[in-house]
């Protein structure tokens, strides 16, 4: 029963992000088929990690007898390959798209991918393993591939926004590699000091992703295609109101 309340717990976590996320868009509504496509992105992307690290990573590395150089460089390449494989596909789908608009679009779209990508994986692995394995991610993971990935889409979306060469977005994303990488050797590596700075990798990305959702709202707003400030969209709706109006023109409620 416990296992079952774990599993549970996941998908209710995972279901509050998305409706916080949702709730709090400021902007145009998104297409309900467009969010559904990034978390099955999400879901594509840890089956092609997957069979990405079956055949480039020795997963046995990731024992806590390993010796740390082996173990750091597996869990730095398992990083890599799952960051790259949460990211890629949906920026590449979804970069050229009329509703890919707004800076939290960068946070929204994204942040499902990354939970496309680590729920079945979080429940899974409290399938496979047990209540304790469920509870330790529970604790640890039940947000964090959704926080790397919505970090590297809000730089996705500035950059667009902003005019600027795509290529940049290298960066943001090597550093999200790297952090994973890191999250994944403090946990693999036995040793508490870097158990305790796993945990601060993944409280720290997780309390990121709401930091920058926030600031990716009011860079919209000061843009004005925000429904906050310059009213360009309808609180209600999402109905673009250029005109500004008080009341929208196509549902009638303040605007």
């Amino acid at each position: 029963m416990t296992l079952f309340l774990v599993v549970l717990v996941f998908i209710t976590l995972a279901v509050g992000l998305v409706w916080f996320l949702i709730a709090h868009d400021r902007g145009e509504k998104e297409p309900i088929a467009a969010l559904w496509m990034a978390a099955g992105l999400g879901l594509v992307g840890a089956l092609l990690a997957g069979w990405l690290e079956g055949r480039l990573v020795s997963i046995d590395n990731l024992l806590p007898n390993t010796p740390h150089g082996a173990l750091l460089a597996t869990a730095l390449g398992v990083g890599a390959i799952e960051e790259f494989c949460k990211f890629v596909p949906l920026a590449l789908v979804i970069y050229k798209r009329r509703y890919f608009n707004e800076h939290t679009d960068g946070v929204i779209y994204f942040a499902l991918a990354g939970l496309g990508f680590g729920l079945p994986e979080n429940i899974l692995y409290t399938l496979q393993f047990g209540t304790k394995t469920g509870l330790t991610r529970l604790f640890l993971t039940p947000l964090f591939h959704a926080a790397t990935t919505g970090t590297v889409g809000y730089f996705l979306a500035k950059r667009k926004l902003a005019g600027k060469p795509v290529l940049g977005i290298v960066v943001p994303l090597a550093v999200v590699m790297v952090l994973h990488g890191l999250y994944d050797f403090g946990l693999a590596s036995g040793t508490l000091a870097y158990a305790i700075g796993a945990l601060f990798v993944t409280l720290g990305t997780s309390a990121g992703l709401f930091m920058l959702f926030m600031r990716a709202g009011a860079r919209d707003q000061f843009v004005g295609i925000s429904a906050v400030g310059h009213n360009a969209y309808c609180r209600s709706c999402g109905f673009a109101n250029p005109q500004h109006h008080l009341y929208c023109v196509h549902c009638g409620k303040n605007a």
